[in-house]
Formats: C-alpha cells, structure tokens, sequence
C-alpha cells in the first residue's frame, strides 16, 4: 500500500509521510525546506513532488525557530501594469519556490518616497533577502539604508556598478537597433521614453539611442511621457511636426504599444508610414497585429537568477557585492511593426553633409 493510498481521507500529511513516499529519511525532508541548498538538486526535488502529491505544508513558525529565518523574499517593483514586470515576478516566485522561500512584493510608482517605504516595510518585516527594481540605484535613500543592514539584496535591470545587478546591456541593444533602422533607409528616427528623470532603465537606453545616431550622423529627437499614463495625445502631437519621423525606437514595448495606436488613430499605418520598435520583448507583443518588433529580455530568467544569487549568499551567509553581478544576453524579434524608410532614400551612410534628416 503505498502511503498515498494509506492517508486517511482527511489526514493531514506529515513530514513522516513525505519522506515514505519520497524513500528518503525525515532529517532529509528537513534539509529540503529548512536548507534546500544542502541537499543534491534530484533529491530535493523527489522530496518536493512528493510533498506537492501529498498536499504537504511544513510549519513555518517552526522552521523559522529553527532556522532563525523568515523564508520570506521581499521584492519591491515600480508597477505591475507593465506585463514585462509580471512575466520577471513570475520567473522569480517560481524560482523562490523551489528554494522553499514565499516572496512579498511591493510596488513604488516610480516614486522615490514609495521605494523607500517599502524597503522599510520589508526591513521591519524580517524578510531574509531583496529583489528590487529601483528608479536610480546612484541616488536611492533606500539602497543606502539597505546596504547598512546585513540583508542580502540584488537589483533586477538596474545598472551599477556599487551594487549586485542582473541586466541586460540595454544600452547596446538600443545602439544596434538604431544602426539597423539606418540600414533600412530611416533618417529621421526619435525615441519615445518614459520619463528619464524616473528610471536608469530609459536611461540606458537613451543613451544607447543617441550612441546610434552619433554614429549615422543623426540629429536625435526625443519626447518624453509618463510611464503609466496613455500619452497618446503627446505622440499624435509629436508626429504633427514639420520633419515627422519614420521610425519611433520606444524604450519599453508598452510605450511602443501605445504609439502603435496613437499613430492609428493619426491616420498613420504601422509599419507603411511609421516604423516602431520596443524594447522588452513582452510575449503579448507577438499577438498584436502587427506583431512588435522589440529588444527581448529575458524577464523571467532575470528573475530567477536574482533568486539564485540571494540563495547563495545565503547559504555561505557572504556578503553579496557588486563583483556578482551579471549581464544576461538579449536578442531581437523581428516582428511586424518595423519596415524600410518610406522614401526612397541613396544608400549612403552617413548621410553627406546638408542632407536632410
């Protein structure tokens, strides 16, 4: 009789019966999810199916006597309005999970008071580690409060070298999308970004924007909008200027989203007219029509190796610094959404001097 055969109807499974159906000992199911990181990656998760057939939970109260931790992760992100957040939480709750760790997140607006409070919240709460997105790791009070405590954080698209990060080069993505817009035939190419001042993030990728139309002899355009707001009513603005643009380089798939309809409801085809390219690479973004052209992170393995560096600091209980960092690689999906210039234009590059861009 195998023990899922041998639980009463309404018993509750114990740490006893995990470790029947698994073949291993208690003190094994223990290490699982008290010290997952001690225990060989088959076994743990033998340990971890079986407890999930049985419907086994361990008493966290006392794992946490036992272990003097919280098997809590806080997170804290601007918002979860942006899918490309959603799809990295994911990753990193599934990935915390498999560790034995519950995760609380946060969101901030994109405002500096807002982070703050909730790196004290999160401090206040006992969590054993941070995963957070901050606006400006350079001037953030909370990174400076955090990195007095002895509570292991690593930041997640952020970009620093004070500070343990998992990233992408957004910077050279946007330098290269720029260069294969100019390859296209596209001379008046503007960027759309959410508020500079808010986010390294539009940072990067801003300066990536004008490192690209440095190097095609550009004269670079830039409109700024909120990140949470429509701003279709900025864009059908900015496309009304004498020497429209033909291309629009946005620095999140959200934002290029949106231009996409603001262009639509201008009278303007997508890519016929106006070409338009993100940055994120959100899965929704292939269901659109026409399909976005965008810069694809890989959100959830963001989020999962953020989990990972938290769990090895944790485990050899070092200090974690900005020597961990790393820089995940990004790729490009060619979409629908981007086409050569509209105007036959001489292949000439860069553009000779007196030409109009």
């Amino acid at each position: 009789m195998t023990v899922l055969t041998s639980l009463a109807a309404g018993a509750v499974p114990t740490a006893q019966d995990v470790a029947d159906a698994s073949s291993v000992s208690v003190a094994t199911v223990s290490r699982v999810f008290n010290f997952p990181d001690k225990v060989l990656p088959a076994t743990r998760k033998r340990v971890q199916a079986a407890a999930q057939r049985l419907g086994y939970l361990p008493n966290a109260s006392a794992r946490t006597l036992r272990t003097q931790r919280s098997r809590v992760l806080g997170v804290v992100l601007p918002t979860l309005l942006n899918p490309v957040f959603a799809e990295w939480l994911q990753g990193l709750a599934q990935a915390a999970t498999l560790h034995g760790y519950s995760i609380v997140p946060l969101t901030t607006e994109y405002q500096l008071p807002l982070e703050e409070r909730a790196v004290n919240l999160l401090l206040a709460g006992n969590v054993d580690g941070m995963i957070l997105v901050v606006s400006n790791p350079a001037r953030s009070r909370a990174l400076k409060k955090l990195g007095k405590s002895r509570i292991p954080y690593v930041l997640a698209y952020n970009r620093h070298p004070a500070h343990p990060c998992v990233s992408v080069d957004g910077e050279q993505a946007v330098a290269s999308v720029v260069a294969e817009l100019v390859g296209l035939g596209h001379r008046r190419i503007a960027m759309v970004s959410g508020q500079l001042a808010a986010s390294d993030r539009a940072q990067q990728r801003h300066r990536g924007y004008l490192s690209g139309m440095r190097a095609a002899g550009l004269k670079p355009a830039l409109l700024e909008v909120p990140f949470v707001d429509t701003a279709a009513g900025e864009i059908k603005s900015f496309m009304k200027r004498k020497a429209a643009p033909t291309a629009l380089v946005c620095s999140n798939d959200l934002l290029a989203i949106r231009s996409v309809r603001a262009l639509r409801l201008a009278g303007l085809q997508v890519p016929g007219d106006v070409t338009v390219v993100g940055f994120d690479g959100i899965a929704l973004g292939r269901d659109l029509t026409p399909a976005l052209s965008t810069v694809v992170q890989p959100n959830a393995a963001i989020g999962k190796m953020a989990v990972e560096l938290v769990m090895q600091v944790l485990a050899s209980r070092q200090r974690l610094d900005a020597t961990a960092s790393v820089t995940l690689p990004w790729t490009f999906r060619e979409g629908e959404s981007r086409a050569p210039a509209r105007q036959p234009i001489p292949k000439i590059y860069p553009p000779p001097k007196g030409a109009t861009t």
